[in-house]
């Protein structure tokens, strides 16, 4: 049996090894170069989760601020005048960024409201005065109502008049906690003293007359 050897020559095996050591080499740069790239892409994803991430926290926190001048403005101006808060709306026009938006409001919320308060002091001192008038007047009758009490029926009488600065801001601290709307409440806080000030001169008209009575 006679064995039939295929004949190779030796340049064209030197021409096809370098073929693919070609190949082999372009494949392995590929393959490092693929790897690079999604290492890199790798890295970018991450950093993109992470600034992702800081996009929440920032818009977090810009609800937040928003959610807090809302809150300011109700506790200031009352639900009726600041209304629910406002969902974030879909599309807005191209303008100003959302911080110079909060601090603008935050602002505005802070400033100043000019109220008319001369009319209210004046008002407040008048309800003082008549309430504890009235007060006064009411231990009067109990006192007379109980004559057979002695000396201790004037105890009625004298201690509504005795009390008439203190009756009096707490009659104005009432009316301007239940009668007063929300918005001027801030401000018209002050006017109680107007009320101290009304059942103040009940208790010096009350001096005077126990003056008068002990003097004669």
């Amino acid at each position: 049996m006679s064995t039939e050897y295929e004949v190779i020559d030796p340049r064209a095996a030197r021409q096809a090894y370098k073929e693919l050591a070609a190949e082999a080499g372009r494949l392995l740069h590929a393959a490092d170069d693929a790897r690079r790239r999604l290492a890199e892409a790798e890295e970018e994803r991450t950093a993109t989760y992470a600034s992702v991430e800081q996009e929440w926290a920032h818009l977090d926190a810009l609800e937040e601020r928003a959610a807090g001048v809302w809150r300011e403005l109700t506790n200031r101006f009352g639900p009726h005048a600041a209304g629910p808060l406002p969902e974030p709306a879909e599309r807005i026009a191209r303008g100003p960024d959302a911080e110079e938006l909060l601090n603008d409001a935050r602002l505005r919320v802070r400033q100043p409201v000019d109220h008319p308060l001369a009319g209210r002091y004046a008002r407040m001192g008048v309800l003082g005065f008549a309430v504890a008038v009235v007060l006064t007047l009411v231990g009067l009758e109990v006192s007379m109502a109980l004559h057979d009490a002695g000396r201790v029926r004037w105890f009625a009488a004298g201690l509504p008049a005795l009390l008439a600065p203190w009756l009096g801001h707490l009659a104005a601290n009432g009316w301007i906690r239940y009668r007063t709307s929300h918005e001027e409440q801030e401000y018209a806080v002050d006017t109680a003293i107007a009320g101290a000030i009304g059942g103040g001169a009940v208790w010096l008209f009350a001096v005077t007359f126990l003056i008068i009575r002990v003097a004669t």
